[in-house]
């Protein structure tokens, strides 16, 4: 049993993490801290020692520094001994434990962090299992995103995940990364005076109890220190001890030959695997005699009993790090080849060598071994890397074998240079890091450019484009770059050619409306260069800037054909990315020709969208849900969603975010109709678009018109007629556009506008307005016809259009906008002549009386009235007013028979004293009489109804539909009372409130 003491509060809190608590549960966590040699290890060996004994499992993992090992390397040493235990296992956990599977074509990291949950469920399913997993301060940020998922997946049975680090060297993403973990953390201190006392005896006997004092003082009851202390003063020269860490090696190393000694180094560069074959080729000497002969000195250990650990290591990491950092810098640099000479030949023999291992050794050793294989490794091992979604380390490997180059003071070529930086700067983008990103393709780019080298040009200036920009503002710079990279490409007739041209007409297109010209004739090019060059992938990109310079109301049938042959593309050059963008674009085209269609589309995309687990697509993939939402009539769930997505397209960098944002919001707060969201928002929007001051103007007239603010709209609306393209920018943002500026012309009642958004509007009345690649839905353009005509005084052309709006708003369930439609309709009741009227239309209400109009911001008093009004002289019940179901209620009653008879013989008793009073003039008798009769009147006036029977105690749907339905329609008539006095006078005198409603006019 290895040597341990104290530590029994850390134990029993470990213990009480996995005790059962019954029924499903989801897996405690447990995060172990304390410096190097605090006893982590030691403390979480006895645990997993006493959950094997009780008849649990105990699996382990080591990380390794991230320079050494690739990425899950703590979960693929922990998972293998459950998977050699089970049936054949999922082929996702051939990502994580290679060699245990193939991994299945397109696993995604989230079906590979399934795969795990599954595996430990079954095993817990049997038995209580413990993950050990240390020396996390040098996990890779997969590992932990791992952990993270599994601490949220419910299991069978206890399950405990304890990790082990050490907080004083944590970086600042891996310390991040586990602050943000919910786990119960216990940080380990020095041994009590005590407990180094035993331990001390337990080292060098119970006639060493005379330095237990001394040992403490010296070690700060550290465990590894007051140990070595302890052995080292055993040996008999207590005097000799001035640093005890160094001394302990010193002494040991003291007790091995000169062979051991070179192994012994050899490993230290070999990192914390020793493999006994690669050792053997580095020294030349058989290693399992110097493993052994290291192992009696106290330097190397075999596996600790009773959980999966590797088959020897050092005793303790301090032991191998200090012999690292004692060999100087040639020798350390010459081992670091002969051990990735050694890798190679395991390799070729058929062992287990990870392309990691290989770029972090030529790395260190270009001095030795010259620049090429330092660069071969890294992009071998960040291509191993990106393909199990670990784009942050795929682009560390990258980073380091350029950095190390730079520091040995050798150079590269500029086409590696600017390889390497290009590279990088997409893994750090797919990361979600693209300020990284930007720096070093700003560094490649200028490489690029001073050589004049077409290729690179291409590479870098695609590597711009992917970062993206914001729409509808100049993207001067981006478009400079492009532009000088396709000339500098031009007449090659290659993929980079037809790429970057490609790339131009999309930018051009999404920029300002005087770049967009160039866009379409730049997309045709590229489509024709790809396709000669009959290369799917090259062509999917092309017919993505073909869509994007088509993408303009009434082109839906036509950019789904184009949507359709892009996912086709995608799927058979394994593009998972151009895949899921090619299903998002057919899914926005089916939304806007009105086809439920679209849902099946959207659903495949949020499936392909899951897959990639990138951060940027996680976040496309919340807006697109947020976008459903709202369709839905969801609005809460919708600006949530909407919220959650911008955060995360911060996070991300992604460089639209913003726009998405700001167009969902208009939905949101032209949902809730709220006058003060509606006039900030007015605003807002002509600070944000600033690119695209139409849109911005447009946006602002309708919502300060549906906020009854006529003259900011007004002032507004003239700002978009004096702009000259007014009628010609058709982005994908025009729905958002005209939308609210038919709003505008409605409620200013302007009739040359309302004709002219009529004529633009009449040949997509069949169609929907969808903002973007479907980041909000707008309605069917026939809701709007049908408004207009409304608006122009054409009912019959109104009735049709809305009717055919309200049938594609049902089709596609968006439930508020059906509910909206059908306002409209029941809008259209043409009053009598010369009587009072009001009238939807759009989001507001016309109001006519005597010749005179207002238009009136919604409210529900005002629908009460237009129903009142639409039926004169006829009896409505407030229960239908309302809209609450049509019951009665019964309570027990507010006075009984007795009570009310009790009431009424009272009464009859006042009048009588009353009478008596007046005859002889006694008014304090009267006066006395009279209050308590009106006291009583009006105790039966609250608890009796007008037939004399007693009213229910409780409030009745019917008591409680009149409060309601009487309180709105008196608000209505006060908001009338401003506009219109005169009808607002008339319905005071002739709408009676009540159980009953009615209009007397």
């Amino acid at each position: 049993m290895p040597l341990f003491v104290g530590r029994t509060d850390t134990l029993a809190r470990l213990d009480a993490a996995l005790a059962p608590d019954g029924g499903r549960r989801l897996p405690a966590l447990v995060l172990v801290a304390g410096e190097a040699g605090m006893g982590k290890t030691a403390v979480l060996a006895r645990f997993a020692d006493q959950v094997t004994a009780r008849g649990g499992r105990a699996i382990w993992g080591t990380c390794w520094d991230a320079e050494q090992a690739p990425a899950y390397w703590p979960w693929t040493q922990a998972l293998r001994p459950l998977i050699d235990d089970s049936a054949p296992g999922d082929a996702d956990l051939g990502v994580i434990v290679p060699g245990h599977a193939t991994p299945a074509e397109g696993s995604a990291r989230f079906r590979v962090f399934d795969a795990v949950g599954r595996l430990l469920a079954r095993e817990v399913g049997r038995v209580p299992v413990v993950v050990i997993l240390d020396d996390l301060q040098w996990a890779d940020r997969s590992s932990l995103d791992l952990i993270r998922f599994l601490a949220g997946v419910p299991m069978p049975g206890p399950v405990l995940i304890a990790g082990a680090y050490r907080p004083d060297e944590l970086g600042p993403a891996t310390g991040g990364a586990l602050a943000a973990l919910a786990a119960d953390r216990v940080t380990l201190a020095g041994l009590s005076p005590a407990e180094v006392a035993d331990l001390v005896a337990a080292t060098a006997g119970p006639h060493a109890a005379s330095w237990a004092d001394m040992v403490h003082k010296r070690s700060g009851g550290h465990p590894f220190f007051a140990r070595e202390l302890a052995q080292v003063l055993a040996a008999g020269d207590p005097a000799a001890v001035p640093d005890a860490v160094r001394d302990a090696i010193a002494s040991r190393l003291a007790r091995v030959g000169e062979p051991c000694r070179r192994m012994l180094e050899a490993a230290a560069v070999a990192g914390p695997r020793l493999l006994p074959d690669v050792l053997a080729s580095v020294t030349g000497e058989e290693a399992a005699s110097l493993i052994a002969e290291a192992s009696v000195a106290g330097l190397l250990t075999a596996a600790a009993s009773g959980h999966s650990r590797d088959a020897a290591g050092f005793a303790h990491d301090l032991y191998r790090e200090a012999l690292y950092a004692s060999l100087a810098p040639p020798v350390r640099a010459d081992l670091h080849h002969r051990v990735a000479e050694a890798l190679l030949r395991r390799r070729d023999r058929g062992g287990t060598v990870y392309a990691a291992e290989l770029a972090r050794h030529f790395a260190a050793a270009v001095t030795v071994a010259g620049t090429a294989p330092a660069i071969t490794w890294a992009r071998r091992a960040a291509g191993d890397e990106a393909a199990r979604y670990a784009f942050t380390e795929a682009g560390d490997h990258l980073r380091r074998a350029r950095t190390a180059i730079a520091d040995a003071g050798l150079s590269l070529s500029d086409a590696d240079l600017i390889d390497l930086y290009a590279g990088e700067a997409d893994l750090r983008a797919r990361a979600g890091d693209t300020e990284a990103a930007q720096h070093l393709l700003a560094a490649a780019w200028q490489r690029a450019s001073d050589r004049a080298d077409p290729e690179p040009m291409g590479a870098v200036a695609l590597g711009y484009d992917r970062l993206g920009a914001r729409f509808a503002m100049p993207r001067t710079e981006l478009v400079a770059t492009l532009d000088r990279a396709l000339q500098a490409l031009a007449g090659t007739g290659s993929a980079a050619e037809a790429r970057v041209t490609a790339a131009l007409a999309r930018q051009l297109q999404h920029s300002v409306v005087r770049d967009r010209p160039r866009a379409r004739p730049l997309a045709d090019h590229a489509v024709a260069l790809a396709r000669d060059l009959a290369d799917p992938a090259t062509l999917a990109d092309c017919l993505l800037a073909q869509h994007d310079t088509r993408w303009t109301p009434g082109t839906a049938s036509q950019r789904a054909t184009i949507a359709g042959e892009i996912t086709e593309l995608a799927r058979r050059s394994g593009d998972r990315e151009r895949y899921a963008q090619g299903l998002q674009l057919a899914a926005t085209a089916h939304l806007e020709a009105g086809s439920p269609a679209f849902r099946a589309a959207l659903a495949q995309y949020a499936d392909a969208t899951a897959e990639l687990r990138q951060p940027r697509h996680d976040y496309l993939l919340r807006t697109r849900q947020a976008a459903l939402a709202l369709l839905d009539g969801d609005i809460d769930a919708g600006e949530r969603l909407s919220a959650e997505a911008a955060a995360l397209g911060e996070r991300v960098g992604d460089r639209d975010a913003g726009n998405v944002r700001m167009s969902q919001k208009l939905e949101v707060v032209r949902a809730r109709a709220d006058p003060d969201a509606l006039r900030e928002t007015a605003a807002e929007a002509v600070r944000w678009w600033v690119g695209a001051p139409a849109h911005a103007h447009a946006v602002a007239a309708g919502f300060s018109a549906r906020a009854g603010d006529l003259d900011t709209a007004r002032r507004h609306a003239d700002t978009v007629l004096a702009l000259d393209d007014w009628r010609t920018d058709r982005s994908y943002l025009w729905s958002i556009f005209i939308g609210e500026l038919v709003v505008a012309a409605i409620a200013l009642r302007d009739t040359a506008l309302c004709r002219h958004l009529l004529d633009d509007l009449q040949p997509l009345a069949d169609t929907c307005a969808v903002n973007g690649a479907l980041v909000c839905f707008q309605g069917a353009h026939a809701h709007r016809v049908g408004l207009l005509h409304a608006a122009l005084g054409e009912p019959a052309p109104a009735r049709e259009r809305l009717e055919q709006a309200l049938d594609i708003h049902r089709r596609l369930g968006a439930h508020a906008w059906e509910a909206e439609t059908r306002a409209a309709l029941d809008g259209l009741e043409a009053p009598a002549a010369g009587s009072a009227s009001l009238r939807r239309v759009g989001d507001m209400w016309l109001a006519s009386y005597k010749g005179q109009t207002a238009y009136l911001r919604d409210a529900k008093g005002l629908r009460d009235l237009a129903r009142l009004l639409a039926r004169p002289g006829e009896d409505i019940s407030a229960l239908e007013l309302a809209g609450a179901a049509d019951v009665t209620g019964t309570g027990e009653p507010a006075l009984d028979r007795a009570a009310l008879s009790a009431y009424r013989r009272r009464l009859a008793d006042l009048d009588s004293e009353i009478a008596a009073a007046n005859d002889r003039a006694d008014l304090g008798r009267r006066e006395r009489a009279s209050a308590e009769r009106e006291q009583l009147l009006a105790e039966l006036g609250r608890s009796t109804r007008r037939d004399g029977s007693s009213r229910s105690l409780g409030a009745t749907s019917a008591e409680r539909a009149r409060k309601a339905v009487t309180a709105r329609i008196r608000d209505a008539i006060r908001r009338i009372d401003h506009s219109l006095p005169d009808l607002a006078t008339h319905l005071d005198r002739t709408i009676r409130t009540g159980v009953v409603c009615r209009y007397n006019p």
